[in-house]
């Protein structure tokens, strides 16, 4: 391989000097080159390493439900790793040196966007293979910020079911309005893929990748996104039909996970942990009146997360304590066994 170190693209000369013969074949090398990269067959253009070496992408993932989004889509033409594991926090899990060897070996990292582990180690990954192309897959998201009021929450959709019942219901201040609905801080809600909906943008951004890494299988990226949108189609619809006869339409939580959930099918969401903090004494107890006056009797929590707080408000008011996980593998029979289970508890 030849390497150049000077800006025109011709070699270093050495102790020696370069003879005229040698600065000729340089020159055409350099040529060749940039007419290989034209043709998009060398540097940016070529193909990447997964498909020289085992005929597949190698792909890396942050969170274990992406691994069905990317296999959905790329089927037998990728080979999917995720990065944080089952059990796994996206809020505090560091990566050790399994995982990077993974990003070492990856041709493409789907990152879903604004989960703390990506912006804790996104920068240090592109460092660690510069080569890998990085997909953050929400950008075309429609976001929502914690904190936000349902009038915006529900993504500015008029005539969005339940968005007049909720907007402006509640006039309580400080802690209690960043509850139940507020002015937004700067900080994105980053669980976007808890909405069906959101997850078929997604899906559009994993296929555009694929294919523009894989242009020869352009055709069958493109049926498999479609397949599988139609899918979240049926998943959406699906949950909807659950929750289209629920009694109350508030959402009680320990993690703030559940908003474009919530925003997505009318509900509510009531996060006991607010900006990753666990409640003051005072909060606790303004949750805990919160819960009686709304007649909530199910609080819903994730393994991720400790739930003795959540046990303590249940046992004041009389609630239960249900685990529903918003990090499954399999993501579209667990959404609609959440669905179905939050059904059933909010129809009580």
């Amino acid at each position: 391989m030849v390497r150049y170190t000077r800006e025109d693209g011709i070699p270093k000369k050495g102790g020696k000097g370069i003879q005229k013969t040698h600065l000729l074949i340089g020159v055409l090398l350099v040529l060749g080159v940039a007419a290989i990269v034209g043709l998009g067959l060398f540097g940016e253009g070529s193909s990447p390493r997964g498909l020289e070496e085992g005929g597949k992408l190698k792909v890396i993932v942050s969170i274990l439900p992406q691994k069905e989004f990317v296999e959905a889509v790329g089927g037998e033409h990728v080979e999917v790793s995720v990065l944080i594991p089952p059990g796994g926090s996206p809020a505090t899990y560091e990566p050790g040196p399994g995982d990077l060897a993974k990003v070492e070996d990856a041709d493409v990292y789907f990152m879903i966007g604004h989960i703390p582990f990506e912006l804790s180690h996104s920068g240090e990954f592109a460092s660690l293979n510069p080569s890998m192309k990085m997909v953050d897959t929400s950008e075309n998201v429609k976001v929502r910020y914690f904190g936000e009021n349902e009038e915006h929450s529900h993504g500015g959709e008029e005539g969005h079911e339940g968005e007049e019942a909720h907007g402006g219901e509640h006039e309580e201040e400080g802690f209690l309005e960043g509850l139940l609905g507020g002015e937004h801080d700067a900080e994105i809600d980053p669980h976007t893929w808890l909405s069906p909906m959101n997850v078929k943008v997604e899906v559009d951004s994993v296929a555009e990748a694929l294919i523009e890494m894989d242009p020869a299988n352009e055709q069958e990226y493109l049926e498999n996104a479609e397949s599988y949108k139609l899918e979240l189609d049926a998943l959406h619809d699906q949950i909807a039909s659950d929750l289209s006869r629920i009694r109350r339409d508030k959402l009680m939580v320990f993690h703030p996970a559940w908003g474009y959930f919530a925003d997505e099918f009318g509900l509510e969401q009531i996060a006991i942990e607010q900006d990753g903090k666990e409640p003051t004494p005072a909060q606790l107890q303004e949750l805990i009146d919160i819960a009686n006056e709304e007649s909530i009797n199910v609080i819903f929590v994730q393994s991720q997360f400790t739930k003795d707080i959540a046990d303590s408000i249940a046992l004041e008011v009389g609630a239960l304590v249900v685990s529903v996980d918003p990090l499954a593998e399999d993501y579209t029979a667990n959404m609609e066994n959440v669905g179905r289970t939050i059904a059933i508890y909010l129809n009580n």
